[in-house]
């Protein structure tokens, strides 16, 4: 049975940036965005297996000071200091739109782009109001699958908190929308069916306007799919990764199903 990688952290410091990463693996780089809440999802602890990934943690709003635009810069310095040469950039939620955004402001290394959940988009609307008694119920499927998530200290549950409401407050983001077509690195779009914080009409817009679109819709799974249906997911990114433009959705869309 291989062993599971190892993830080592460590910080990117210069003048005003102060980023935290985790990274694990050799290879070919795979840099991703993530809150980390709960941790490196197994997305990126199978990635490693292969690749050298590095999770850039998603930075804060910082009191609304920072737009998401803002925020990508400071990811996509903090990747060139730690990469030399092309990668595939992978984001998840806030991070998919921070890694959206890194895509148009430096794309010159970004050999594919993987978008799980990705907030920017919100053809209808921002995301719907919701309560649960632990907010990470509000991002899964079915609530009982938010007992599978790591169980957090009181610092950790605040971090959950706060993303939670990061996405609630999300607005659509026009710009970002109205560039699409500029990304022309092979993309891979990943929407759970049962998603209560996006809509999956919004995988159409990235389908039709990036010239490499590609889009899969997974069964069975809310905002959370890396939690949900893991081995999907694994499956699903790992082979985008690998053979990008030969990719088998091509121009296309795909349903996962259970």
């Amino acid at each position: 049975m291989t062993s599971q990688p190892a993830f080592k952290e460590g910080r990117v410091e210069d003048q005003d940036l102060n980023l935290r990463y985790i990274e694990a693996g050799h290879g070919n780089s795979v840099v991703a965005v993530d809150p980390l809440v709960w941790g490196p999802p197994k997305l990126y602890q199978s990635l490693a297996r292969t690749y050298r990934v590095i999770i850039l943690q998603a930075p804060p709003l910082e009191d609304g000071t920072s737009s998401t635009k803002e925020l990508a810069g400071k990811t996509a310095q903090a990747a060139a200091s730690l990469v030399n040469g092309p990668y595939a950039l992978l984001g998840s939620s806030v991070g998919a739109g921070l890694a959206l955004w890194q895509a148009l402001l430096e794309p010159g290394d970004i050999e594919a782009l993987v978008l799980v959940s990705p907030i920017a988009i919100l053809p209808s609307g921002g995301p719907p109001s919701a309560t649960a008694t632990r907010p990470a119920e509000v991002l899964c499927a079915h609530a009982e699958n938010a007992a599978g998530l790591p169980q957090l200290d009181q610092a950790g549950t605040s971090r959950e908190k706060a993303l939670v409401q990061r996405i609630r407050d999300t607005q659509h983001d026009a710009e970002a929308e109205s560039r699409l077509s500029e990304i022309q690195c092979a993309t891979l779009a990943v929407f759970g069916l049962e998603d209560k914080m996006v809509r999956h009409e919004a995988a159409r817009v990235y389908r039709e306007k990036i010239p490499n679109g590609n889009i899969s819709l997974v069964y069975d799974a809310g905002h959370l799919i890396e939690a949900e249906r893991p081995d999907s997911l694994i499956n699903l990114v790992e082979d985008f990764v690998e053979r990008r433009e030969t990719f088998i959705v091509g121009r296309g869309s795909t349903v996962i199903n259970p």
